[in-house]
């Protein structure tokens, strides 16, 4: 028989019936997609986070588990929240606006702020231009 929920503070117990969620399950995951989407090899997220390679294909295949130190090290090194490396849910649909996004990032990604703002400038114009030739 199953049992029903039970209110437990803010959270909800269930009696009989464990939830097999495993968090280093996701973050693994979740930390292998953001690595690829940032076109970023094992060896070289592994740098940015200060961490050794070896250790970081574990977390991404599972093997090891990271610790939030860590996770923050990682998250940082992608430049991502902390929190995205801990959804469960699929992560934004991928049209065209965001690749656009992603791609403009990894463009921007290890430049100077200088760099960054002249960049973006000519990212300006460029949609400027491109909404006066659609009129």
């Amino acid at each position: 028989m199953r049992q029903r929920p039970r209110a437990a503070g803010n959270h909800t117990d269930f009696e009989g019936e464990l939830m097999s969620i495993n968090i280093y399950d996701i973050v693994g995951e979740r930390v292998r997609e953001e690595r690829k989407k940032a076109g970023l090899t094992i060896e070289r997220l592994a740098e940015l986070a200060q961490i050794s390679s070896s250790f970081l294909a574990y977390i991404e295949t599972k093997g090891r588990k990271a610790s939030l130190e860590t996770i923050q090290k990682l998250a940082e090194a992608l430049r991502i929240p902390v929190a995205r490396l801990f959804e469960t849910a699929p992560g934004p649909i991928k049209d065209t606006v965001y690749e656009a996004t992603q791609q403009f990032a990894q463009l921007i990604r290890d430049k100077t702020a200088r760099e960054t703002s002249g960049i973006l400038e000519v990212a300006k114009a460029a949609a400027k231009h491109l909404r006066r030739k659609q009129k």
